[in-house]
């Protein structure tokens, strides 16, 4: 029987040249980062196509944090043969989806054909490569979710917006469909109902907002205050979002707008936030060692190495050595020292390791050292 070091060997040799890309390892989660679903007129050749082109930009919007996608050379080439990059399509019938599912359809806003649709299933690791082709930025598919504390002033008083609010929460659901970012609305509970208030949320008192955000396990949230004016028919909303997140509190003031521009903005905020802390810039590749303790077994050593490998930013991964139950490991990608430590933590699966390994005494600069958490 071979033992737990020369078997950890075997596997790393292997793993050595694989990339990020070579593990198909989908992230979709609640927005379907690499699926997109388009209107379409009908069933042929060319408005496939169409749609295919606009589902690819969708996808490298999300992926890079982009608003807009530059059209280089890299980009233009896979423009002209979209289909290289999605593993499927099929169509559907956008009556039997529900409100969700209709959030989804990405040129809801732009399209007159409401009976037929396409969904396209992109493939995560070609989409990778194009980005990287393409020089574009990095923006990690481990997304923590925004919570949404959102007060609206109406001619029958103030009240908080919670998940029941179909038409609020459609446009919340589209605009952060549009940009990959996981958001919700509070479900104003017995829970929230002891902590939050109308006042609460008008007054923007972080602190108790800090207390009732963490049920959610929220990585930030939004304050919106606006008041609502009806107009022939039409609702318009001024007042302000404001974005507090471990980075920075941002704001910003709305005056008379629709509520789909009030939910573009605030999702594009929300986003811009996070791009903040986790974009990681199209640099060339560096170097950067590992400690890794907490690999008791074969399977936490093959669930520590997919998982690396399956992060956007990681371009190559490789075992430099081992000690115990604490490996030594070499990863390239473009994040900064301070930006790959942050990415790690953030997403929960690594703690800082709270004394020494020793596991290379002699280092000039020791590699910061992690606890690998294996998932129960």
């Amino acid at each position: 029987m071979p033992n737990l070091f020369s078997v950890i060997v075997a596997i790393s040799v292997l793993a050595g040249g694989a990339t990020a890309g070579a593990l198909e390892t989908e992230n979709q989660g609640v927005h379907r980062l690499y699926q997109v679903d388009q209107y379409v007129t009908d069933q042929g050749v060319e408005t496939r196509r169409q749609a295919a082109q606009r589902s690819l930009l969708r996808v490298v919007s999300r992926v890079s944090g982009l608003v807009s996608v530059p059209r280089n050379s890299a980009i233009t080439r896979a423009l002209n043969n979209p289909e290289q990059y999605y593993a499927k399509y099929v169509y559907f019938d956008p009556k039997g989806v529900g409100a969700d599912g209709l959030n989804r359809i990405d040129n809801a806003k732009e399209s007159g054909a409401t009976e037929l649709a396409v969904r396209f299933s992109f493939q995560p690791g070609m989409i990778r490569q194009l980005a990287r082709d393409a020089q574009l930025p990095t923006w990690w598919s481990r997304r923590p979710l925004t919570l949404v504390w959102m007060v609206l002033d109406e001619p029958g008083g103030r009240s908080v917006v919670e998940q029941s609010a179909v038409s609020i929460r459609g446009a919340l659901d589209y605009a952060s469909n549009q940009r990959g970012l996981p958001v919700l609305l509070p479900a104003m509970d017995l829970d929230d109902s002891l902590l939050v208030s109308t006042g609460v949320v008008w007054g923007k008192f972080t602190d108790v907002l800090d207390q009732a955000s963490d049920r959610y396990e929220a990585g930030q949230y939004l304050v919106g205050r606006f008041s609502v004016q009806e107009v022939l028919g039409e609702r318009f909303y001024t007042g302000e979002w404001l974005v507090r997140s471990e980075g920075a509190d941002t704001s910003r003031f709305i005056r008379g707008a629709d509520i789909n521009t009030v939910a573009e903005i605030g999702i594009d905020m929300a986003a811009q936030s996070m791009l903040d802390q986790h974009l990681v810039f199209a640099d060339a590749p560096q170097r950067h060692e590992l400690i890794v303790s907490g690999i008791t077994d074969i399977r936490a050593y093959s669930d520590l190495l997919e998982y690396l490998q399956s992060l956007e930013f990681v371009d190559n991964l490789m075992l430099m050595s081992m000690w115990q139950n604490t490996l030594k490991l070499r990863v390239n990608t473009a994040a900064t020292d301070e930006q790959l430590r942050n990415l790690l933590l953030d997403d929960g699966r690594f703690d800082l390791a709270s004394k020494s390994t020793s596991v290379d005494p002699d280092a000039r600069t020791p590699a910061p050292e992690f606890v690998w958490r294996a998932l129960r």
